[in-house]
């Protein structure tokens, strides 16, 4: 295996799973527009506040002064580019894998399974649905729109499922086959977006107010964040004046732990080669307006190895991000 092909196993192991990322968040009382934030953002921290998760929309909560109840503006803002992307936010490369023949055919903006196969429908629709949580896959028998019934998962589990591939989608069809459902609709967390992170951040995820869709004919083009109801995402236009909400300037440090499967001889312990990945990782933040806050390096065991070998195929490392 060659050091180009380890370069892509690990960096698909930093990235792949956003909570390895910490973003500070910084509250600016100061009325802007959303132009004028973003500019204020990348002059003195990072750039306007990008989320992750509902732990994300949590903290950007709590940085808000406690006496302001009205919307702020974030780092989220409409494009033209549409695409099918999964509730959670992960980006993977299986949206479309499962779709019918003839699917999507533009009969809405939401996904749904029906016998086994995947179909778009109006989000607006009331079905049956699918959560994830703890306890693997949830069937839910109660009609909701795609919006309400990802409400109800995040509360009550974690969020609508993704379905990385046909195992995962066999198991779904199992569960729905046993509760004779296999000719109903049932939501899962595929849906269309034209919104994307001010810092080209790629994953997904979305809070919207509910009834509103990344695709709903809102007034305008850029989001905000309302702190009176639960955190949750409008359309605004652009040129309103808010307050806003940074990230970036103290990033803690982050260790991330990989292992390496490799055959044949492998020299990841090779200083050249080490100094490459981190240069290629380097220039992966770059893309992503993360550099400026971020330094990453290999962190050395005590022998003053990086990686270390568990068994005859097996290599493992840790970086300090």
């Amino acid at each position: 295996m060659d050091g180009s092909l380890f370069v892509l196993l690990l960096l698909s192991g930093l990235f792949w799973n956003s909570s390895a990322l910490y973003r500070p968040y910084h509250y600016i009382n100061t009325a802007m527009s959303w132009p004028e934030a973003q500019s204020y953002c990348r002059e003195r921290f990072t750039d306007l506040a990008t989320v992750d998760s509902m732990d994300d929309v949590n903290r950007l909560l709590n940085v808000v002064d406690a006496g302001y109840s009205g919307s702020v503006w974030i780092g989220l803002k409409n494009g033209t580019q549409k695409r099918w992307v999964w509730s959670n936010g992960e980006n993977t490369i299986s949206q479309n894998y499962n779709f019918a023949s003839g699917q999507p055919n533009g009969d809405g903006d939401c996904a749904a399974i029906y016998y086994g196969v995947w179909h778009d429908a109006p989000c607006h629709l009331n079905h049956y649905f699918l959560c994830y949580g703890n306890s693997g896959y949830i069937l839910v028998q109660s009609r909701k729109t795609w919006s309400d019934a990802q409400s109800y998962c995040r509360q009550h589990y974690t969020d609508l499922p993704t379905i990385h591939n046909f195992t995962e989608n066999n198991q779904i069809n199992n569960k729905i086959n046993q509760l004779i459902l296999s000719g109903y609709y049932i939501w899962i967390g595929l849906f269309v977006d034209s919104w994307g992170w001010s810092d080209q951040w790629d994953l997904t995820f979305r809070h919207w107010v509910e009834g509103q869709s990344s695709l709903s004919s809102g007034t305008g083009n850029c989001a905000g964040m309302s702190r009176s109801n639960s955190g949750r995402w409008s359309q605004y236009s652009c040129n309103l004046q808010k307050p806003f909400i940074c990230y970036g300037d103290g990033m803690r440090k982050q260790i991330v732990r990989l292992k390496v499967t490799c055959k044949g001889k492998c020299a990841l312990n090779d200083h050249s080669l080490q100094t490459a990945i981190l240069n290629e990782i380097s220039e992966k933040l770059k893309n992503m307006r993360l550099e400026s806050d971020s330094k990453i390096s290999w962190r050395k065991g005590e022998d003053g190895e990086v990686f270390h070998q568990e068994n005859n195929h097996m290599l493992d490392a840790e970086r300090e991000l």
